[in-house]
C-alpha cells in the first residue's frame, strides 16, 4: 500500500464520440487526468445507433461541458481501495473510512440506448502496447506518462525475489500499471418496469493492464518496499474482488457476436420508448468507477505525481450467453 499521500487531478479532457465503423456500433469514453482542468467535450459522430446520455433523459451528441463540471471539480485521489468494485475505503494501515465519491475516486453514471436488435453493451479492445502518453488511437488504453524514482532502499520487484531494485537505481514508474475500472450495472426507470433483481445485473472488475502476475499479489513491489520502509505487516481485511485482465472477443464472421462474455458490462431492456420510425428503445445504465488500487504491487508512492490518460472504447453485440440460450 502506498504512504499515505493525495494527489490533485482533476480532468483535462472528457470526450464522448459514438463511431460506426461499417456495420459495428462503437461509443467512446476518453479522459486525461492532470493537475488542472484543461478541456471537456462529448461529441458523437457517425451513426445514430448508440447513443449515450449522463442524466438517462437528453441523449445527444454535442452535451456542453456544464454537464460534466460537478463530476470534476473536487477530484483528489487518495489512498483507496475495493474489494468489490462497488464500495470504497480509504487508509491500508489505518482504520478504514469510506472514500468519497468524485473526490478520492472518480465515479458517474452512463446510460446507453439503441433500437438495434443486438441489447448487450461490451468494453472492447485493448490496445495500451500501441500507445503512448502523447499518442492516441483507436481502442481501450490507459497509458501515463511515467515518473523516475530512485528507491531509499532496497527491496524485490518479482514475486520469486529474484529483482532486486537497489538504492542506485532509478527507473521510472506508471500509475496505469495500478489502475482499476469497474462496471455497475443499475436498474433503468422507464414505462416498461426493469424487473431485474440484483443478481440479474452485470458487475465486471477490469485491470486494463492486464498482467494477472502483478495485480494483488502480496510480499513484492510496493508492498514489500512499504513493508522494509515501516516495519508494518501489510494484511488484506477481506478476500481480493474477482477481476478480469482480457476484453471480450467476437466472432471474425460476425462483428455483432461475442464469443466470450468477460466484458459485456450491460444488458438493454425495453424503455417503452419510441423513436420517430416507431421502433423501441433498449436501454441500460451503468455506475463506471476509476481508480489506483492501493493493493496493487506497482503502486509506488512516486505514481501519485504521473500523469493518466484513459481511453474507454464500447460495443454492441450479442453476447455469448444469449447465443447459447442461457439468457
Amino acid at each position: 500500500m502506498r504512504v499515505l499521500k493525495k494527489i490533485n487531478a482533476s480532468i483535462a479532457s472528457l470526450l464522448i464520440v459514438i463511431l460506426l465503423f461499417g456495420t459495428v456500433t462503437y461509443a467512446w469514453l476518453t479522459m486525461a487526468v492532470i493537475n488542472h482542468i484543461d478541456q471537456m467535450s462529448i461529441t458523437a459522430t457517425g451513426g445514430q445507433e448508440l447513443e449515450i446520455s449522463f442524466d438517462g433523459e437528453t441523449y445527444d451528441h454535442d452535451i456542453p461541458m456544464d454537464k460534466l463540471s460537478h463530476i470534476l471539480q473536487n477530484i483528489k485521489l487518495d489512498d483507496v481501495t475495493s474489494y468489490d468494485g462497488k464500495n470504497f475505503v480509504r487508509g491500508g494501515t489505518r482504520q478504514h473510512v469510506t472514500a468519497a465519491r468524485n473526490i478520492d475516486y472518480l465515479s458517474f453514471d452512463i446510460y446507453f440506448r439503441t433500437t438495434r436488435p443486438e441489447k448487450h453493451v461490451f468494453l472492447v479492445n485493448n490496445v495500451n502496447h500501441k500507445v503512448l502518453y502523447d499518442t492516441s488511437v483507436a481502442g481501450t488504453y490507459v497509458v501515463s506518462r511515467g515518473v523516475t524514482w530512485e528507491p531509499k532502499l532496497d527491496f524485490y520487484n518479482d514475486e520469486e525475489r529474484l529483482d532486486l531494485i537497489t538504492t542506485d537505481m532509478m527507473q521510472t514508474y506508471y500509475a496505469h500499471d495500478a489502475v482499476r475500472i469497474s462496471f455497475i450495472e443499475r436498474n433503468i426507470s422507464s414505462p416498461t418496469p426493469d424487473l431485474r433483481t440484483q443478481e440479474d445485473l452485470r458487475k465486471v472488475i477490469y485491470d486494463p493492464s492486464e498482467d494477472q502476475s502483478r495485480s494483488y499479489q502480496l510480499g513484492f513491489g510496493a508492498h514489500d518496499y512499504f513493508e522494509k520502509m515501516t516495519g508494518i505487516k501489510l494484511t488484506p481485511r477481506a478476500p481480493f474482488p474477482e477481476v478480469i485482465y482480457q476484453l471480450s472477443s467476437f466472432h471474425e464472421l460476425n462483428p455483432y457476436q461475442a464469443i466470450d462474455d468477460a466484458s459485456h458490462i450491460v444488458t438493454l431492456q425495453p424503455t417503452g420508448i419510441y423513436d420517430a420510425q416507431e421502433r423501441e428503445y433498449f436501454g441500460g445504465r451503468v455506475t463506471i468507477n476509476i481508480w489506483v488500487e492501493g493493493w496493487d504491487p506497482d503502486s509506488f508512492d512516486c505514481i501519485l505525481e504521473d500523469r493518466l490518460k484513459i481511453q474507454l472504447q464500447f460495443k454492441l453485440a450479442r453476447s455469448f450467453a444469449s447465443y447459447q440460450g442461457i439468457n
